[in-house]
């Protein structure tokens, strides 16, 4: 009988650019492959101005593969309007939703 086992995978480490939620939540997938990494972030501190964060069927599916899609969900709020505002924080526009229920 011929043997069809892989060798052993070599040992690497990956380096995650940004702390944003991409890099974090790559940090988590890398974390439960038990693969060694490193998030690298310019920011010296977490500022309190961020950006919006809308999370929508794609990304819920991933939350719900990594057991978290029930904290998410208690944490959530649901968002009735948004503001853009260009580089200098001026606002720009407004986008508003009225009748928005949760399912």
């Amino acid at each position: 009988m011929t043997d069809f086992s892989l060798p052993p995978r070599p040992a690497f480490r990956v380096v995650i650019v940004g702390a944003g939620l991409a890099g974090l939540m790559m940090g988590i997938l890398l974390d439960k492959m038990s693969i060694s990494y490193t998030i690298l972030e310019r920011a010296p501190k977490v500022k309190p101005l961020g950006a919006l964060m809308s999370l929508n069927g794609n990304i819920l599916a991933l939350f719900d593969q990594l057991d978290l899609l029930e904290d998410v969900m208690k944490i959530s709020l649901i968002n009735r309007s948004t503001s853009l505002y260009n580089e200098k924080l001026e606002k720009i526009a407004e986008v508003g939703v009225s009748d928005c229920k949760r399912l």
